[in-house]
């Protein structure tokens, strides 16, 4: 197996919409606990890996072998809080783990419009033969 060739995404516009909010804090939720209306959580950029412009980073990852991409790490850096309603920026670089050949490497940059950086975040996938995924 060949691992996929780093890519560079972006710059994104997208928009910290209310519903977007509401939906992944109710698919998320631990015993029925969905926090407070107006706080986005933590983990909600991981969405916009799935925004059309960014989904690219993933289009290749299944290869001629049909691999499949699971999520092994995570981890979100804030600056400060993002805000329902706010429009951001982001750029998705993606890259293949020197030392671990099946894992893909995902990292976002999260800026404000006037350009002020709101957080990094970075996620693991290893990819998986189909047979050794179920």
């Amino acid at each position: 197996m060949s691992a996929p060739p780093p890519l560079s995404i972006g710059p994104i516009a997208a928009r910290v919409e209310a519903d977007a909010v509401r939906r992944y804090r109710e698919a998320t939720a631990f015993d029925g606990v969905t926090g407070d209306g107006d706080e986005v959580p933590a983990t909600f950029p991981a969405i916009w890996l799935w925004h059309p412009a960014a989904k690219a980073a993933f289009d290749d990852l299944a290869g001629e072998e049909h691999l499949i991409p699971v999520l092994i790490a995570q981890r979100f850096s804030y600056r400060r809080a993002l805000h329902i309603g706010e429009e951001i920026r982001f750029k998705i670089t993606r890259r293949a783990d020197a030392a671990v050949r099946d894992d893909v490497q995902i990292e976002a940059h999260i800026e404000g419009r006037d350009g002020e950086v709101i957080a990094d975040f970075a996620a693991t996938y290893r990819l998986f033969q189909p047979e050794l995924a179920q």
